[in-house]
């Protein structure tokens, strides 16, 4: 059971308060505590991520993401991806070098798990479908290999 005063944000129950004569006690009992003005906090509420929970002054509330947090969540998803495709960029370049030296195209030289996987990332990145930036579910190699 969590208790407030004077809006504050709610906690466990003090063990030591000042009395109206400017005097403290300690371990005060609940009707004590109610007579100086103290409350019982309301449950605290479940929710789901991303959504937070915030207090009112008397009550909790349930609150979702502003745009600036969505904002910045979307520029910590277009970093990750952009790190991600990074990581494969070397492969991309090996497959130019062999085109040019083989006379074939990229397509040929590099393989089709790099490009689903990276075109996957781009995805992403650009939001082509819509996702929520804060549950990416991030494509891996090996989901790619195995037609995932």
């Amino acid at each position: 059971m969590l208790y407030y005063y004077n809006n504050n944000i709610p906690n466990i129950k003090p063990t030591r308060v000042r009395l109206e004569n400017g005097l403290t006690i300690t371990y005060p009992d609940d009707e004590t505590l109610f007579a100086l003005g103290w409350k019982i906090a309301p449950p605290y509420p479940e929710y789901n991520y991303p959504d937070k929970v915030e207090w009112s002054g008397s009550d909790w509330i349930i609150v979702s993401p502003s745009q600036a947090e969505i904002d910045a969540r979307w520029e910590v998803v277009k970093s990750i991806a952009q790190k991600k495709l990074s990581e494969t960029d070397y492969k991309v370049l090996k497959a130019i070098e062999a085109s040019i030296t083989n006379g074939t195209t990229i397509e040929q030289e590099l393989s089709p798990v790099y490009i689903k996987y990276r075109q996957d990332l781009r995805d992403i990145y650009n939001n082509v479908n819509n996702i929520d930036p804060f549950f990416v579910v991030w494509p891996t190699l090996e989901e790619v290999s195995n037609g995932n």
